[in-house]
C-alpha cells in the first residue's frame, strides 16, 4: 500500500525523504492540510469521509491534518463539522487513525472555535458570537459579545478536553487553529482586542489565551503526541496581525518550549480581501505562503509546515530546498490528483493532473454545504460510487461526438475500462470552452484541465480525429455500441431590436476574431467568468467598459474567494458595473436595458460596441440521427452550464456504459 522509493539519487530527494518531529517520523516531507470537507458526519466521520481520506493515503501522504474542529457541540448546526465537544470523538479519531497505520502515515487533529468570525447556526436565527472585544467585522457583519474572564477559562478547558478525546482515539498529535482570523488570533491582534484586563492591553496579555490554552493541551495530552499550532503572519486584514506581532507571538511560545512545530497558511476570515486568499485562486501563487513561512521558521528555529496555493512538485521541492518549511501541505492538488505524492515518489512527474485554481467543485461546494470535489476529477468526494470502477463485462465501440471537457472525459474513462473508443472533434484542437477561458487576463491556468484530460486520453488509448464534423450518416455507419454526444453549445442571442448596432458575442472577442470599439458596453446574463472576464480583457486594452449584468453582481455564480478577486481587478482596471439590467435593444451609439425588478428602462449611451455575453444553446444537430444503439447527451450538449457538469457527466455516462 506504501509506494516504494527510488533507489537512485532523485531532484526530489528532499521532499519525498524521511522526517521528524520530536520521536514522530514522517516517511516523506507531504502532508494533507487542514480543509472542511464537508463529510462531517454527526459531528464524526462517515463512510465517505473516510473514503475520501483513505483515497489520499492511499495516494501516498506522509500525515492528515483534519479539518478544523470544533470544541463547542455542533448538534443542530447546518454546517457540516467535527465535534471534539462530544465523547464519542476518541472512537470516531480512531476510525481514522487506524486507517492512517494501515499506510504508515501520522494523523494531528486540528481544534479550534470561529469567536467573532461565526456565521453558522442551528434554527435559522443568528445566535451571538463571542469574541475578545465588541469590534464588528467586515465579513459577517458580526457584532460579538465580548467574552468574561468565566467565558476564557471555560474555553481554555474546552481545548484542552478536546485535545485529550483525540489523543485518547490514537491521534498523533493535535493543532490549535490560532490564524485565519479565528478566536485565539482574535485575541492576539490589538486591532480586535482592546479589552484592558488580564487579557489585553500589552503583547504578554494579548498572549495570554493562547499561551494558556497550549499549556492545558498539553497538560491534557501528556508528553507523547505533538502539539503545534497554524498561524497566518501577516493578515490582509486591516484590523488583523501584523508579522511582528505574529513573530512575537511565535517567539513567546517557541521560548517557553510549549509547541513542536508551527503552521503557517495565508487568508483571513474578516475582509473580502483576506477571504479570497484563505483558498487562493489561480490568481495568486505560492510566493506568499512560502515567504511568511520562511519568517517564522527565522524568527522560532522550530520545525515548519506550509500549505497555499502549492499545486506542482517543483514548488514543494523550492519549500524545502529554500529553507522555508520541512513539510508542505496540499489540499486541492491532492483533490485533482490524490496519488500526486505517490507520483513524485516514483518520479512520474509528467502524469500528475495539476490543479488549475478555479475553485469552484473544491470550497465553491464547501460554501454551499456539499462535500468537496474536483471539476477536473469529480472521483474525489465520490470514491465510493466511482473510486475503483474496474473494467467493464463486455468491450465495446464507443463513439464520442465533441472534443471539449465532456467528451474528453467520457472517452478516457470509456477507454480505462476497456472499451475501443472514438472521439471526434469538429475543431483544430480539443478543449472546447476551456480554450476560450484560458484566453482571459489571470485564467492562463484553466487550461491545464484541456492538458489534462489530453494525457488520459493518451494514456488509455483513445483514437482522437481533429478537423472533423461528423455527419448523421457517418455516425451511423460506424456501427456503434453506444454513443456518446458532448457536441457543447453555441453563444446565443437575446430576443430584441438590435438594427444599426454593432453587436459582437463574447466568444468571438476572446478568440480575437471581433473588431471592438473604443467604447464598449458587456451585457451579461450568464452572470458567470465569461462577462467580467471579457470586461477585464478589454479595460486592460484601453476600451471604456460597463459591464450590465442580469443579477446582484458581477460574477454572481462564481464561487465567491473567485469573485471577489475578479472584482477588485475589474475595479483596478476601471471597469463600471451596473446590477439588476436586461438587454432589450441597441442602436449605434446607445445600448438599451431594462431593471430586472421594476422593469424601469436604462440606456447606456455614447456605446461603439455591444458585446454579447447572453450564455449559450445547447449543439442539438446529431440528438435525431436515428441509430437503434443507445445515445448519451452530455454537458453543454444537454444542458449549457460548466465545466463542472461537464466532466462529471462524462464520468457518470462511462461508468454506466
Amino acid at each position: 500500500m506504501v509506494a516504494a522509493t527510488k533507489a537512485t539519487l532523485s531532484p526530489y530527494d528532499p521532499l519525498i525523504s524521511p522526517f521528524e518531529i520530536r520521536r514522530t517520523r514522517f516517511k516523506n516531507r507531504m502532508f494533507m492540510a487542514p480543509h472542511g470537507t464537508g463529510y462531517a458526519k454527526g459531528g464524526g466521520w462517515g463512510d465517505q469521509a473516510l473514503a475520501y481520506y483513505k483515497a489520499r493515503l492511499d495516494g501516498g501522504v506522509a500525515l492528515i491534518v483534519t479539518e478544523a474542529t470544533q470544541v463547542v457541540p455542533v448538534t443542530g448546526q447546518g454546517y457540516a463539522q467535527l465535534n471534539g465537544a462530544s465523547d464519542a470523538f476518541p472512537a470516531e479519531v480512531r476510525k481514522l487513525t487506524d486507517i492512517c497505520a494501515d499506510y504508515d502515515a501520522r494523523c494531528i487533529v486540528q481544534l479550534y472555535n470561529e469567536g467573532r468570525a461565526r456565521a453558522h447556526s442551528t434554527d435559522g436565527s443568528v445566535e451571538p458570537a463571542l469574541a475578545p472585544s465588541v469590534m464588528r467585522d467586515e465579513r459577517f457583519h458580526i457584532v460579538p459579545v465580548e467574552m468574561t474572564t468565566d467565558q476564557i477559562e471555560q474555553f481554555v478547558g474546552l481545548f484542552a478536553a478536546a485535545a485529550g478525546r483525540a489523543v485518547a482515539g490514537g491521534a498523533d498529535g493535535v493543532e490549535l487553529l490560532i490564524g485565519m482570523g479565528y478566536l485565539h488570533g482574535q485575541f492576539l491582534s490589538p486591532r480586535i482586542n482592546v479589552r484592558t484586563d488580564a487579557y489585553g492591553g500589552s503583547p504578554e496579555n494579548r498572549h495570554r489565551f493562547a499561551i494558556e490554552t497550549l499549556k492545558a493541551m498539553r497538560e491534557k495530552m501528556g508528553d507523547a503526541p505533538l502539539l503545534g499550532f497554524r498561524v497566518v503572519p501577516e493578515d490582509d486584514d486591516p484590523d488583523g496581525m501584523r508579522m511582528a506581532e505574529t513573530l512575537a507571538f511565535c517567539q513567546a511560545a517557541a521560548e517557553q518550549g510549549l509547541v513542536d512545530y508551527i503552521s503557517v497558511a495565508v487568508g483571513g476570515t474578516h475582509t473580502l480581501a483576506g477571504t479570497r486568499k484563505i483558498v487562493p485562486p489561480m490568481y495568486f501563487d505560492a510566493d506568499d505562503a512560502l515567504a511568511q513561512a520562511s519568517a517564522v521558521r527565522k524568527a522560532t528555529n522550530l520545525p515548519i509546515m506550509v500549505a497555499g496555493r502549492i499545486n506542482q512538485p517543483v514548488q514543494a521541492l523550492q519549500a524545502i530546498t529554500s529553507e522555508a518549511a520541512d513539510m508542505v501541505g496540499f489540499v486541492r492538488a491532492l483533490l485533482t490528483d490524490p496519488g500526486f505524492p505517490n507520483k513524485v515518489v516514483e518520479g512520474d512527474l509528467d502524469s500528475i493532473r495539476a490543479c488549475i485554481g478555479c475553485n469552484q467543485a473544491c470550497i465553491g461546494h464547501r460554501n454551499k454545504g456539499h462535500g468537496v470535489s474536483c471539476i477536473q476529477f469529480p472521483e474525489s468526494g465520490r470514491e465510493l460510487q466511482y473510486g475503483s470502477l474496474g473494467k467493464a463485462e463486455r468491450a465495446k465501440h464507443v463513439v464520442v461526438v465533441g472534443g471539449g471537457p465532456a467528451g474528453m472525459k467520457a472517452a478516457a474513462v470509456c477507454a480505462a475500462r476497456g472499451h475501443k473508443v472514438q472521439l471526434f472533434e469538429k475543431g483544430r484542437q480539443l478543449g472546447g470552452q476551456a480554450l476560450l477561458a484560458q484566453a482571459l487576463p489571470g485564467r492562463a491556468e484553466f487550461g491545464g484541465i484541456v492538458t489534462n484530460l489530453k494525457s488520459e486520453l493518451e494514456q488509455h488509448g483513445v483514437l482522437v480525429t481533429l478537423n472533423h464534423e461528423v455527419t448523421q450518416a457517418e455516425l451511423a455507419a460506424f456501427a456503434p455500441d453506444e454513443v456518446i454526444l458532448a457536441t457543447g453549445a453555441r453563444p446565443h442571442m437575446p430576443v430584441g431590436e438590435f438594427e444599426g448596432a454593432q453587436v459582437v458575442q463574447a466568444w468571438d472577442v476572446i478568440s480575437g476574431t471581433a473588431q471592438v470599439g473604443g467604447s464598449v458596453v458587456v451585457a451579461d446574463w450568464r452572470c458567470d467568468w465569461v462577462g467580467p472576464g471579457v470586461a477585464e480583457m478589454l479595460a486592460a486594452n484601453g476600451h471604456k467598459v460597463v459591464l450590465c449584468v442580469n443579477g446582484e453582481k458581477a460574477g454572481e455564480l462564481l464561487q465567491p474567494y473567485v469573485r471577489y478577486a475578479l472584482a477588485g481587478r475589474m475595479h483596478e482596471a476601471g471597469v463600471s458595473v451596473v446590477p439588476y439590467m436586461r438587454v432589450f435593444g441597441a442602436d449605434e451609439d446607445t445600448a438599451y436595458f431594462q431593471h430586472v425588478v421594476t422593469g424601469a428602462p436604462q440606456m447606456i449611451e455614447e456605446m461603439d460596441t455591444l458585446v454579447m455575453a447572453w450564455g449559450n444553446d445547447p449543439v442539438t444537430d446529431l440528438v435525431d440521427s436515428g441509430l437503434t444503439c443507445p445515445v448519451h447527451r452530455i454537458g453543454d450538449c444537454l444542458s449549457p452550464r460548466t465545466a463542472e457538469e461537464a466532466v462529471l457527466e462524462g464520468l457518470k455516462v462511462a461508468a454506466a456504459v
